[in-house]
């Protein structure tokens, strides 16, 4: 990780790259059943780790407060952190209609459902869904931190054995 940053805006960005990097590792593990809930789970806290280093680079801390005090809520002995709904609405502001502000919103009810109910039907359709997430991340890192923070140069294209495009099967060797 370059120099030049703070310690919590760096430990953010470590976290998050970290997180983002095994939801595509988990992703596309061929045998792992719960892909797409670990995607889910993994890419939301790469997503707000990458807010609250944001916040933290603007001098914003990403804290709660306590009702009526300036002082920041704590939990065991920890600050209460925003969670990705605040991250993203403090982020984008008013600007509700930003097609990256959309695709998080998508996402974070699915994420709840995972995590704290149960596992809903994920449609597999949604890979375009996922696909999104994983580069408006890489698009939103590179825009607050620069092309050295970005992901994209570790990720390669996976191997499958569906064929997911016209062009791959007119590609395939005919029997």
């Amino acid at each position: 990780m370059p120099r030049g940053l703070p310690y919590n805006v760096k430990q953010c960005l470590e976290k998050s790259r970290d997180s983002a990097l095994l939801s595509v590792e988990t992703y596309n593990k061929p045998a792992i059943k719960f892909r797409s809930g670990g995607y889910i789970v993994l890419m939301s806290i790469a997503w707000t780790s990458l807010f609250h280093a944001i916040f933290f680079k603007r001098k914003i801390k990403p804290f709660y407060r306590v009702k009526g005090s300036k002082n920041f809520e704590k939990k065991e002995g920890d600050y209460c952190y925003w969670e990705l709904k605040t991250c993203v609405k403090e982020y984008f502001g008013s600007d509700t209609a930003n097609p990256i502000r959309k695709n998080l919103e998508f996402f974070i009810p699915l994420r709840n459902k995972i995590e704290h109910k149960s596992l809903p039907e994920i449609d597999p359709d949604l890979f375009a869904e996922y696909q999104a997430l994983l580069l408006n991340y890489d698009k939103i890192l590179e825009k607050e931190f620069g092309l050295n923070y970005c992901i994209r140069e570790s990720l390669s294209f996976p191997l499958q054995l569906f064929p997911s495009s016209k062009n791959l099967s007119e590609n395939q060797i005919k029997p």
